[in-house]
């Protein structure tokens, strides 16, 4: 099943993500910035209004900034120092292989936490750059395709891949010292540590917001089924008994504990968003205490 393009659908949870950026929002003043002006706390020294620290004037330095109350006192000149202000650089990535979008509930979180990120950042007056990725392929969205929905059919016109392609993030452009933002159910079997990386090259930061599904975690399953691959579409019957289910259900666990054990590795937040509850609610299990979200 491929993502939803009902307009109406979309600008109904586009509006409620954005009503949630009003009351959660990213991690974005916990990290120094490189940039343009704006309102975040940079790494050099600016000319904003919030004072710093003293040091003594140098030739090229901007007069302006003399304190001349401690000239008067010393007959030396000396610098007031401002904290640099600047934009936050933001990537958003969004993985939109259709094992995102077989489950109403899992697409709904999925495209819940899109917009989020998304207003967020808006909201934030963050340079954003906005990225779709399905295994091999890439596409660039413009901020106009995100506010008129036309982003999914974009996503939709993307050729399937493989169940077990992961996203290829090496051809994305990621700005130096950037945020990068990525939204993936990580249902792939690729060593974590490579996409870790390539999220975290130049010396970017990263969070992972991980959508999932109670039945995916932990599935009833107990006799015979007929299997859908969601990305290829192809049915196979099984039958799952407890010696199966158990092998499954520990290849999940130790999937997810190496995610976050390499994520710990990289000081980056990793939150898994269960699909089922309230989008509020279902940022109280892991997104708040993990820092990939905070109260506004």
């Amino acid at each position: 099943m491929s993502l939803p393009v009902d307009i109406e659908e979309l600008s109904a949870i586009g509006a409620k993500a954005q009503a949630y950026a009003d009351w959660f929002q990213l991690p974005l003043k916990d990290r120094t910035w490189r940039g343009n002006s704006g309102d975040f706390a940079g790494s050099g020294v600016g000319s904003s209004l919030d004072f710093q620290d003293h040091r003594t004037y140098l030739p090229g330095d901007d007069p302006r900034h003399i304190n001349w109350q401690a000239y008067a006192r010393t007959g030396n000149y000396s610098m007031k120092l401002y904290r640099e202000e600047v934009r936050p650089l933001i990537e958003i990535i969004l993985d939109v292989s259709d094992s995102h979008f077989f489950d109403p509930e899992k697409t709904r979180r999925t495209l819940e936490l899109f917009y989020f990120c998304h207003h967020a950042t808006v909201g934030a007056a963050a340079s954003t750059m906005l990225y779709l990725v399905k295994g091999d392929q890439q596409l660039t969205v413009t901020p106009e395709a995100i506010f008129t929905h036309q982003w999914a059919t974009q996503a939709a016109e993307m050729n399937r891949t493989e169940s077990s392609a992961p996203p290829n993030l090496n051809p994305l452009p990621f700005r130096g010292q950037s945020l990068r933002i990525l939204i993936s159910d990580l249902l792939f079997s690729q060593n974590p540590e490579i996409l870790i990386r390539e999220l975290t090259r130049s010396k970017g930061g990263a969070i992972i917001f991980c959508p999932y599904l109670q039945s995916e975690a932990n599935p009833g399953w107990e006799g015979n089924y007929e299997f859908v691959d969601s990305e290829s579409s192809g049915r196979h019957d099984h039958r799952v008994d407890r010696g199966l289910m158990k092998r499954y259900l520990t290849a999940y666990q130790r999937h997810f504990e190496s995610w976050t054990k390499l994520s710990r590795k990289y000081g980056l937040p990793l939150a898994r968003v269960p699909a089922e509850p309230e989008f509020e609610t279902a940022l109280q299990f892991e997104a708040i205490p993990a820092g990939a979200v905070q109260m506004g």
